[in-house]
């Protein structure tokens, strides 16, 4: 089928105009707390220096903790951090299903771990921390999958009527060998087809013009011509992506009614370096919150003018210090001819006339630093600083040693942990789930030693379902309060056995299993409860039956012993 480069130029058109609503706000965040992702948008040259801006580097501490606390917090690499379920509860309570569910789980576990998942994940939660918003794109390998975290600025995003991003445009730049070598096909002759690929570029690598840069876009969208009743058609697939080179041409066009110009025109508008169609999404974009394309409230946002005051005072104190170390000094203009040196146990001479007038050298600035109320005033900002980047609670244990109780360090961490709950929400919403999804769908179609699906959970939805210590801490908010009607119940049952009657025993021990996610079959499932109890029922009743058939056995046998007794 032929695509059309006027549509994929009217939707980055379309895209950029939506990113260029926050990037002057994107420069600035990245210039201040994350300049070595800041390359694409500030449109740096190799070697220039990025960090100039950054005096105090409490922000960049807080960053770290941040990106830290995360990683382990949300998407551990050294324990399991989500389990797949089936969301029809009832057909994943077999043992077959269970074992076969935490197989699964373990499976795709194993593929996270060997591919470049968690390295990828510390860039997200940098750019996440800093400019709201991350982006994954997925690349499908011989052994597995890649997954490249995007340069912010470097893709756009346009959402759907759900807030979900639905069409992603990269651009990047290859220089022209790079272009033929990962672009130029072959035959099966060994012949060299390069038809997809601009006469400039082809004529740039005949004359050995390898290092020229060539600028590339990369549009990812649903494929307009999917039919959803054929699904097993090969080539029909829900995901298009389609790359192609930016220029090579002049003039204008118009697409969608919009006028467009130096773009694409001349004989290569029809020329794609890659069609690509696939039916998984193959980027994920996770952001803080599902308004708008890009997220718009983090850490770095908030405390972007905390971090700005708290690096002015930097330079002020560093200015206060070099005039006290260091003080300009003024005195009599004859000192000008005399040698004067600020070294320790140095001889300045004087003239006679200013021995006479008792002039000497003076520093010129009375310097008062205050140096108490300056230290306080950083420490304040600093502690803010810290809040907005959750490490306050992220390094709660390093700044508080031995100053409470383990059970007030209990209570007031996961009080804390609590605090993260709204942020994770979105998390969940845009990067957990989608993420764990593609992985989860890979897989179940790509994994050769995946056991067969049981036929108890043969149609049933499969979903993640997230165990790790965030989440712990946001399900077992309320095991405290059963903790708290337990211990009563067991105390009370001391001198009143009879509210021990009150307490459902099963269901407090699958309230414990469900907030703690306990590994699956520790619990015993209810049916196999109830077949023990009825079973250890029987057995009681039996022996209360043989209890009470004993005596009467033995009065007959003692009766029947008497009576031949009585006949002998």
């Amino acid at each position: 089928m032929k695509y059309s480069k006027q549509k994929c130029e009217f939707l980055r058109h379309q895209a950029k105009e939506k990113f260029d609503n926050v990037r002057v706000t994107w420069c600035d965040l990245l210039r201040w707390a994350l300049p070595h992702r800041a390359t694409w948008i500030l449109s740096q040259t190799p070697g220039e220096r990025n960090n100039q801006h950054i005096v105090d580097g409490t922000h960049k501490l807080a960053l770290r903790s941040f990106v830290a606390g995360f990683l382990e917090g949300n998407s551990s690499a050294s324990r399991p951090w989500y389990r797949v379920g089936t969301r029809n509860i009832e057909r994943g309570e077999s043992d077959e299903a269970k074992a076969w569910l935490q197989h699964f789980t373990q499976r795709t576990l194993s593929y996270l771990s060997f591919s470049n998942f968690y390295h990828a994940a510390g860039n997200f939660y940098y750019d996440y921390g800093v400019v709201n918003t991350g982006a994954h794109y997925f690349e499908i390998l011989d052994n597995g999958f890649f997954v490249h975290t995007l340069i912010p600025g470097s893709y756009y995003v346009l959402n759907n009527s759900y807030g979900e991003a639905s069409i992603l445009v990269r651009e990047f730049s290859l220089n022209v060998k790079s272009v033929v070598e990962t672009y130029g096909t072959y035959d099966e002759n060994g012949k060299a087809d390069w038809s997809n690929i601009s006469d400039n570029v082809q004529k740039m690598y005949r004359e050995g013009n390898y290092s020229q840069m060539v600028d590339i876009v990369h549009v990812i969208k649903e494929n307009p011509n999917f039919d959803r009743m054929n699904p097993d058609q090969l080539g029909n697939r829900k995901w298009l992506e389609l790359t192609y080179e930016l220029g090579g041409g002049s003039g204008h066009y118009f697409a969608e009614g919009q006028e467009f110009g130096d773009s694409i025109s001349g004989p290569d508008d029809d020329k794609f370096l890659k069609v690509f169609s696939g039916k998984r999404k193959p980027f994920v974009v996770g952001k803080s919150t599902n308004t708008c394309e890009y997220g718009e409230k983090g850490p770095t946002i908030d405390s972007l003018g905390i971090i700005k005051s708290l690096n002015k005072k930097a330079i002020s104190k560093d200015q206060a210090l070099e005039q006290i170390l260091k003080p300009s000094l003024q005195g009599p203009a004859s000192l000008r001819k005399s040698y004067v040196s600020h070294a320790p146990n140095t001889f300045v001479p004087l003239d006679s006339r200013a021995i006479a007038g008792k002039q000497k050298l003076e520093p010129i600035f009375q310097i008062n630093p205050a140096i108490g109320a300056l230290v306080q005033d950083v420490s304040d900002l600093r502690q803010q600083i810290d809040k907005f980047y959750f490490a306050d609670f992220l390094l709660y244990l390093s700044k508080n040693p031995k100053t409470r109780t383990a059970t007030e360090t209990d209570a007031i961490l996961e009080e804390q942990q609590r605090v993260v709950g709204p942020n994770l929400q979105s998390l969940n919403d845009t990067y957990n789930v989608p993420v764990l999804e593609w992985v989860m769908d890979y897989v179940m179609f790509e994994d050769p030693y995946l056991q067969p699906v049981p036929e108890s959970l043969e149609g049933q939805s499969l979903s993640p379902d997230f165990i790790s210590i965030f989440a712990q801490a946001q399900k077992a908010a309320d095991l405290p309060a059963i903790d708290r009607y337990a211990a009563m119940i067991a105390n009370v049952g001391q001198f009143d056995s009879k509210i021990l009657q009150k307490i459902n025993t099963d269901k407090l021990a699958d309230l414990y299993e469900d907030r703690l996610y306990l590994p699956s079959g520790l619990n015993n499932p209810q049916s196999k409860v109830e077949a023990m109890r009825d079973q250890a029922r029987q057995q009681a009743e039996r022996q209360q039956a043989l209890e009470q058939t004993l005596p009467a056995v033995a009065k007959a046998a003692k009766d029947a012993s008497a009576a031949q007794q009585l006949q002998q």
